[in-house]
């Protein structure tokens, strides 16, 4: 055999094996990217667009404890801030967790529907802290609202029971998806 044609040889070998191996190999699917519109990892103002009421904690610092409220300013004078951590994947979606600045606490379903939501001390483990961002349908799809919904318990999100000072329940979603008093728009902080 001549040594270009066994040169030849030998490369059609290699690259067969080489597409043999990218065909066979596990593939490694990269995590889905962040919500739109929300800055992961980043302080933000949460506002619910039906009262235009603001998320708060009813201490407004977010300490352990507390339970979530909304509340209504024109110039808000308080500093607490969110901040949306994820902590997992599921079926390709980002989990997060919604920690409260400067307190750090973490807003928990630990009762499912038609309860509150409180701060407790922040747990990756605790999945009655992991929440899903599922848009608001009807809204912007380039800057949509975001139904904050819980992990633990998928057909309830965070609801803004009404305007001025007022709780943050927890509520189905009828239809699977949030409805616009669920619907919650994020702002860098």
């Amino acid at each position: 055999m001549h040594v270009r044609t066994f040169r030849k040889l030998l490369s059609a070998v290699a690259a067969t094996a080489l597409a043999s191996l990218a065909l066979t190999a596990p593939a490694h699917a990269a995590p889905a990217p962040a919500a739109k519109a929300v800055p992961v990892g980043q302080p933000v103002l949460a506002v619910s667009q039906v009262t235009g009421n603001y998320l708060l904690p009813d201490d407004t610092k977010g300490n352990v404890g507390t339970y979530l409220q909304v509340y209504p300013s024109e110039q808000p004078t308080w500093n607490n801030q969110w901040q949306f951590d994820v902590v997992a994947y599921s079926d390709g979606r980002p989990v997060y967790q919604l920690k409260s600045s400067p307190g750090g606490a973490c807003a928990t379903d630990e009762n499912g529907a038609d309860s509150i939501s409180y701060l407790r001390v922040c747990s990756r483990g605790n999945k009655g802290q992991w929440w899903l961002l599922t848009p608001v349908p009807g809204t912007d799809p380039q800057n949509p609202d975001y139904g904050i919904v819980s992990y633990v318990h998928e057909d309830v999100a965070l609801t803004a029971r009404g305007e001025g000072d007022n709780w943050v329940d927890l509520k189905k979603m009828w239809g699977g998806s949030p409805s616009a008093r669920q619907g919650w728009h994020f702002y860098p902080a």
